[in-house]
């Protein structure tokens, strides 16, 4: 486990460099690091201080579906130690869950299946603002007579959203029909064992299945118990607004640090969105590193930003947030690991 951990994390330092590498050759150099000495740096602070808003309001949304109590800051210990998980490991910026499920269980005495139920229904109403806000930037960007869109960033900007909608929509589906949700982990399961089995001797898949379906009636037992508390599930919505406005606000404070103040906000929401989304696609990749990127600074430039402020804003915001997150996330997950120890 540690030895896996350890590839992961020189994985990402990897991609990170490499990233860096081809943004700052894309500009050139020596262009790039006089563009780095004129950035505005207090207001490239405030550009972290929206991001940690960010990681807060989403770690206290977690907390209004907890049924027990616990201090603001173990909690956030464990939101940013599974936020370190999900930026290492490529699953979808899922494999965190887990581990806050876990941490919080340990801590707590709670059931970890009530627990991860608690954390995917936070994922999944964090999701419906996410779409709404996305929406909305088509809507400006489409009453924008300035912005006109080729035939090709219309496909792009459909299949984007279509593609969210549909994750959205599918996590619904398991998050209501028990049955569905345990017919498809069995058939995973059944797929994924001849390969199980290559590196786990004497796995057997049909005890396993056992595990894994009492956890899912204990995983739905507190979904049940979580959609009765339409007051939290209301406060959770909010705060997911928040939170978004606030991951927004952290790229807006880029550009100006950057004294880019030409970015339309259409431009700005379609770009994150589609930048987020577009993270999701590569399971290879650990937190979408170097498709958000790409994609962020290829949207920019679409948007009508020059070339050179756009890369230069794609990576301070994924400076100020991705690794900002994925350093202080090793930090708490170290301090609980030692906990362990």
């Amino acid at each position: 486990m540690e030895r896996f951990k350890s590839r992961n994390i020189l994985f990402v330092i990897i991609i990170g460099v490499i990233i860096f590498t081809i943004f700052a050759n894309e500009i050139g150099f020596e262009k790039f690091f006089n563009l780095i000495q004129n950035v505005n740096k207090p207001l490239l602070l405030l550009a972290v201080f929206f991001n940690l808003l960010n990681m807060i309001t989403f770690t206290t949304s977690w907390r209004c579906l907890i049924p027990v109590k616990i201090s603001f800051y173990k909690l956030f210990k464990f939101f940013m130690a599974g936020t370190f998980i999900n930026n290492i490991t490529p699953s979808f910026g899922t494999a965190g869950e887990p581990v806050k499920a876990m941490y919080l269980g340990k801590e707590t005495g709670t059931n970890k299946s009530e627990c991860f139920a608690g954390i995917v229904s936070v994922r999944m109403l964090n999701m419906f603002p996410f779409l709404t806000i996305g929406m909305f930037g088509i809507w400006l960007l489409f009453s924008n007579p300035m912005i006109k869109l080729g035939f090709w960033e219309i496909v792009g900007l459909v299949f984007s959203i279509g593609l969210a909608l549909s994750i959205f929509f599918l996590i619904i589906y398991f998050y209501i029909r028990k049955d569905k949700l345990s017919s498809f982990v069995h058939s995973s399961i059944r797929f994924f064992a001849p390969f199980i089995g290559l590196v786990k001797k004497g796995f057997d898949h049909t005890a396993y299945m056992v595990a894994v379906d009492e956890s899912i009636n204990s995983f739905h037992g507190g979904l049940r118990n979580i959609r009765q508390d339409k007051k939290g599930l209301a406060k959770v919505l909010v705060l997911s607004y928040l939170g978004w406005v606030f991951d927004l606000m952290a790229i807006y404070m880029v550009f100006l640090s950057i004294d880019e103040t030409h970015i339309h906000i259409s431009v700005l929401i379609i770009s994150y969105t589609i930048s987020m989304v577009s993270g999701w696609l590569p399971l290879f990749l650990p937190g979408g590193l170097g498709i958000v990127d790409g994609t962020m600074a290829i949207l920019f430039i679409a948007g009508g930003v020059p070339a050179e402020m756009a890369i230069l804003a794609t990576l301070l915001y994924r400076l100020s947030s991705y690794w900002f997150n994925t350093i202080l996330g090793a930090f708490y997950f170290w301090v609980l690991l030692k906990k362990d120890n």
